[in-house]
């Protein structure tokens, strides 16, 4: 199975110049939880997620509308392309613990989006007996276990107080 086969067409995407503000709204308007940023020719340059707006809104306390998404977007960016095999990107979304894979053509420009959210869906239709021999619920569990899997700062806890 190829990535194409599963990913989704319908990217959210904004500038780097555009305000936290802003993409809070396409997120909103979208109902998704990440933006793409790219630059004018389309080329994938970041992504900024809704909870990287949440924090750089509590720790800088300035308002969404003041920041700009380049201030906050991570630059390091983990993508795959349409034809890549899909066991290789439940193995990047392992090892770099990312829910979301922008897609992109051998240029940079994003063309879609696969989330462990598509990846889970799918694995679900093997479960319930549709043919998926390519992409395994197992598989796709230990995925999300491993993006998901926590980092305790030194010392164990997190004092919320």
């Amino acid at each position: 199975m190829i990535v194409r086969e599963i990913m989704n067409r319908e990217v959210t995407t904004c500038r780097p110049e555009a305000t936290l503000e802003a993409a809070a709204i396409l997120m909103w308007d979208n109902d998704c939880g990440t933006v793409a940023v790219v630059d004018d020719a389309g080329n994938a340059i970041g992504i900024i997620t809704d909870r990287d707006i949440c924090m750089a809104v509590a720790l800088q306390h300035r308002p969404a509308s003041d920041i700009q998404v380049q201030e906050v977007m991570s630059r390091q960016l983990f993508t795959c392309q349409p034809e890549s095999d899909i066991m290789n990107a439940l193995k990047t979304m392992s090892y770099q613990k990312v829910r979301r894979l922008p897609v992109t053509n051998s240029s940079g420009q994003v063309e879609g989006i696969i989330s462990i959210e598509d990846l889970i869906a799918n694995a679900e239709r093997g479960r319930r007996g549709i043919q998926v021999p390519e992409l395994s619920y197992d598989d796709t569990m230990t995925t999300l276990k491993a993006v998901c899997r926590t980092h305790l700062p030194k010392g164990g806890a997190i004092d919320a107080g």
